[in-house]
């Protein structure tokens, strides 16, 4: 089946999800643009939707995947962090957010999430704004060389 989206389309879907406490579908949304991207910005998308999976393993009380999504969501979100935004995201703000939460669940761990504190999670949001001008700066998929974006057919499996 095809389907038609666009990136801030898709992201603002993930960010309702997401702040929704509906993690596992924030995940879904952000896979469809992240399967299609294939240049710098691939690892932001791929470390975000890690925390949305680890948020996934913590409502599930394992203490295994939650660890290990955070540590390697933290990994691919490093390297954006020294910029104010990446495709409109405040990366930096969002990896403080998270490593709060993986220090929580160290500390929790191996006793168990059921008291983790989901005031923790972390907010996710993006300004279109600047997402436009980081699509030039990054060469993101979905975007015009001017910044404005793209309606774009992806291949998804039901």
């Amino acid at each position: 089946m095809t389907k038609v989206i666009t990136v801030p389309g898709n992201l603002t879907i993930a960010c309702d999800q997401f702040n929704s406490g509906l993690y596992f579908e924030s995940h879904e949304s952000l896979e469809e643009i992240w399967q299609e991207e294939q240049g710098d910005v691939r690892d932001l998308y791929k470390g975000v939707i890690q925390v949305a999976a680890a948020f996934v393993h913590i409502t599930r009380e394992n203490c295994t995947g939650a660890r290990r999504l955070l540590t390697t969501a933290l990994g691919y979100l490093d390297p954006y962090r020294q910029y104010p935004t990446t495709l409109g995201i405040h990366v930096e703000t969002f990896c403080r957010d998270a490593e709060r939460c993986l220090a929580e669940v160290e500390r929790l761990c191996p006793g168990g999430l059921e008291a983790f504190d989901m005031r923790l999670v972390p907010f996710l949001a993006f300004d279109e704004d600047a997402m436009r001008r980081d699509a030039v700066q990054w060469q993101a998929w979905g975007f015009s060389p001017a910044g404005e974006p793209l309606e774009m057919t992806i291949d998804v499996i039901e």
